[in-house]
């Protein structure tokens, strides 16, 4: 069985790899909602409007990935800490 912590590193990882990818799709969907907007068609506006709702839905998906990540991170902190506490206390024992 693989160790919790290496696979916590990993999920982590992945968790900021896609918030990373979802904040760059999400800066490219404003950007298209911007550009749409400057077209006086009633379709452009149609879909400006959908890009603003799909850079939303992935500015949403990238905060929830950083929320994540760090509490994993905090995870492997107070992990690391506790292990070398308590080698301490078990040196101090023996």
């Amino acid at each position: 069985m693989e160790d919790p912590k290496h696979t916590l590193a990993y999920i982590r990882s992945e968790l900021l790899r896609i918030e990373t990818m979802a904040g760059t799709l999400s800066a490219i969907e404003k950007e298209h909602f911007h550009q749409l907007n400057r077209f006086d068609q009633r379709e452009l506006a149609d879909l400006a409007v959908e890009e603003q709702n799909a850079a939303r839905q992935l500015n949403a998906i990238r905060t929830i990935c950083l929320s994540l990540s760090q509490k994993i991170g905090e995870m492997l902190q107070e992990e690391a800490g506790s292990g070398t506490s308590e080698r301490r206390n078990h040196e101090a024992v023996h």
